[in-house]
């Protein structure tokens, strides 16, 4: 097996792992939206962020390697460093297999990942609305001056109710 191949095989491992890390995070995350405990949201976030950096550097190794096999292919005409370019590339139907079969399950675990994450904001969104909702029901509704005063003096901040329904 070639060696450029190889590495990237491992680079793309490791990123499949690193992946598989963030749907962990994400499923924590959404377990500490719907129970508000913010502690651990701030902690897992942090966590995600060591996460992500790492997938960069992995990302940035994974371009680096199919740059070089390119360039030991002598397919300098490809300025593309995808993965669908570089199976393209690939003469030996083993190494064109794992290619794939490994570039394909990051896919889906890429898809799963930006599955719970756009679950996670709605939930945020929707515990948001909640908690402005309930800001509304306890203080009450904004309620006009009923005496006469100056222009100047009416400048005065007025609560306004997100859920006002007298628009």
């Amino acid at each position: 097996m070639n060696e450029y191949i190889q590495q990237i095989l491992v680079i793309l491992q490791e990123l499949l792992d690193e992946h598989r890390q963030l749907i962990e995070y994400g499923n924590a995350k959404t377990e500490a939206i719907t129970t508000n405990n913010v502690e651990t949201l701030s902690y897992i976030s942090s966590k995600e962020k060591k996460v992500l950096q790492r997938i960069l550097e992995l990302e940035q190794r994974r371009i680096f390697l199919i740059g070089k096999y390119m360039l030991y292919q002598k397919l300098t005409n490809h300025r593309s460093f995808k993965m669908e370019k570089l199976v393209q590339a690939v003469y030996h139907a083993n190494e064109k297999q794992q290619l794939q079969a490994i570039w394909q399950e990051l896919s889906d675990v890429m898809k799963t990942l930006q599955d719970i994450n756009e679950f996670n904001q709605q939930l945020v969104r929707m515990t948001l609305e909640h908690l402005h909702f309930t800001e509304d029901l306890l203080l009450g509704p904004t309620e006009d001056e009923a005496t006469y005063h100056r222009a100047v003096q009416g400048m005065a901040y007025n609560r306004n109710s997100r859920f006002n329904m007298k628009s």
